[in-house]
């Protein structure tokens, strides 16, 4: 990957498959205990849109589903321009049974090699930005012309996992609060010692937010997740997890880095996370007096020793490290490591487009489920009837920031056996965070004027 000034002549295409974590696990490891979702797996897969922001009008930003024409139109109207290309229109009377056939949850990569989506021009070469390098993502930069190297997928899969950043903790002298347990056996003893002082965390070494983690506070609880993992064990899984102490923390907040081929960085944002419990729950910039104080504290300069270690590793490309401030005032450099692009990485791009109208946003998202027959035009004309659709003429507002996300499961035929649920992502807009939490809280009200349900 390139970054912006040195690949300023070249044109980008952007895409990715969220959640890559689980093309990078290997699929010999035990698995925590997880009630399968199809709705939910269906909406990461158009969280692709999101990444947007990252590119410029010369951009091709690919994507699983066709953009809504009306948000297309409303991004054109801010002066937000890419070039757009996308495998599956959901709006198309043959949708229906495409979307219910394995094509649909395909890597995108996959799908756009395929259907021919370009990767290269005919006057200029492109720069490939995937969100993260995945084995689809090499094989399709290998079909095309593209004028950067992708770095090698073994070492992309190993500096993404938890024990990888355990360890790098522990060579670096940062220190470490979390302890690798390698069968069910430790996992019970270890997790016994750990529940003596208080609850604690089972990670999968590519666990995500909300997916792959477990929260134990029970010995109940401890023994039948070591009774679901023996019984992996039996039937020739091995197990593989990191298990840490839940953290009196104060702030949850992330720092977005590119990692250079020649090993050079450089500083993206600092990004303040707004979790539900231990679930992503949004990002936004983080203040000035925030960003000096974990300056004074020496965060920086230790994040630079972690990277220079990635480097020596053989990553390059984009970093995003989930650090953490707790209530001591004791700073947890490294809570993991995302070698990848990140939702802070997008906040911090849709920032320097609110920039230039002295704005900042808060990138954030709800929960839903649509009532029948729901048009996501119909969501856009009922904020400008609020006057609460954000525009540079406003000092506050809301900027939907994705279509496929909130209607994918209520495509033609229909998903769901009751009402079809969704995630509106959004930048709610403000001058203040009290500004950014009245627009959100009148999105609410809109939305159930349209008789969308409101789940968080």
């Amino acid at each position: 990957m390139l970054s912006s000034k040195s690949a300023v002549a070249l044109r980008k295409t952007v895409m990715g498959t969220f959640d890559p974590e689980t093309r990078w696990r290997d699929p010999l490891l035990s698995m925590l205990p997880r009630i399968p979702d199809p709705e939910r797996d269906r909406i990461v897969l158009c969280m692709d849109e999101l990444l947007f922001p990252l590119c410029g009008p010369d951009d091709i930003l690919v994507t699983r589903c066709r953009i809504d024409d009306a948000l297309l139109d409303y991004f054109s109207n801010l002066g937000v321009s890419f070039q757009h290309r996308s495998v599956i229109d959901l709006t198309s009377p043959e949708a229906g049974e495409a979307l219910r056939t394995e094509h649909f949850s395909s890597c995108v990569f996959k799908l756009a090699s395929r259907d021919g989506i370009p990767g290269f021009g005919a006057d200029k070469p492109y720069v490939l930005e995937p969100y993260a390098v995945t084995e689809e993502a090499h094989e399709y930069a290998g079909k095309d012309i593209f004028a950067n190297p992708l770095p090698d997928l073994a070492v992309v899969k190993r500096v993404n996992s938890k024990l990888y950043h355990h360890r790098l903790l522990e060579d670096t002298g940062m220190g470490t609060y979390g302890t690798p347990a390698m069968s069910a056996e430790e996992v019970g003893q270890y997790g016994t010692e750990l529940l003596r002082k208080g609850a604690f965390l089972i990670k999968d070494p590519f666990g995500v937010s909300g997916k792959g983690n477990q929260l134990i506070e029970s010995p109940a609880l401890l023994k039948r997740i070591v009774s679901h993992l023996r019984k992996q064990e039996k039937a020739g899984s091995q197990t593989l997890f990191l298990l840490e102490p839940l953290l009196p923390k104060a702030a949850d907040f992330s720092s977005q880095w590119l990692l250079e081929p020649d090993g050079s960085r450089q500083l993206i944002s600092v990004q303040r996370m707004m979790n539900r419990q231990q679930n992503y729950g949004g990002s936004v910039t983080a203040e000035a007096a925030f960003v000096n104080s974990l300056e004074q504290k020496g965060y920086f300069s230790m994040l630079e020793a972690a990277l220079h270690e990635l480097f020596l590793d053989g990553y390059f490309g984009y970093v995003c490290f989930d650090s953490m401030m707790l209530e001591d005032g004791e700073l947890v450099p490294i809570v993991e490591i995302n070698a990848r692009m990140s939702m802070g990485l997008i906040n911090a791009h849709l920032d320097r487009l609110l920039a230039g109208w002295n704005l900042k946003g808060w990138l954030t998202y709800l929960s839903v489920a649509l009532p029948d027959e729901f048009r996501f035009e119909r969501l856009l004309e009922a904020l400008e009837a609020e006057r609460l659709l954000f525009t540079p003429l406003r000092q506050s507002g809301i900027m939907p920031l994705s279509s496929g996300t909130l209607t994918v499961n209520a495509g033609p035929g229909g998903w769901s056996k009751g009402k079809p649920k969704g995630r509106l992502y959004v930048s709610a807009i403000g001058l203040t965070g009290e500004a950014r939490e009245d627009a959100l809280a009148r999105l609410k009200q809109v939305l159930h004027d349209l008789s969308v349900k409101v789940f968080h």
